[in-house]
């Protein structure tokens, strides 16, 4: 008996911590690195998780809670458009890629195909 009611003092103290960080996760904003992403993943994760638990299929919760597109950093915008890479065979017959033309070899510039994107 005494086992089971440790186990049981445990499981309850278990729980009491859990719905602590819950509701931590949930209400809190802290000034910590990263912790507002998870903060924003964690409450999706708790809406969509506790939605299948009303009965909701896994699909009908993914097209429900569609995000919104992410717009990509100021950076990435700005970077050219990625030259076209280059396959060609080579004396041997294998199979060679190269990131532009100028870096096929010469005797082999004629044959050598452009890749599609």
């Amino acid at each position: 008996m005494l086992k089971m009611t440790r186990w049981f003092i445990w499981g309850l103290f278990t729980l009491l911590l859990l719905t602590a960080l819950d509701q931590v996760l949930l209400r809190v904003a802290l000034p910590v690195p990263g912790y507002a992403d998870v903060q924003v993943f964690y409450v999706d994760f708790r809406s969509r998780l506790l939605g299948l638990a009303g009965n909701d299929s896994v699909a009908q919760m993914i097209n429900d809670n569609k995000l919104p597109a992410v717009s990509l950093p100021a950076k990435a915008e700005t970077t050219p458009k990625a030259q076209t890479r280059y396959l060609y065979a080579d004396g041997e017959g294998a199979l060679q890629f190269a990131d532009s033309l100028d870096m096929v070899p010469l005797q082999y510039r004629r044959d050598a195909q452009p890749l599609a994107e």
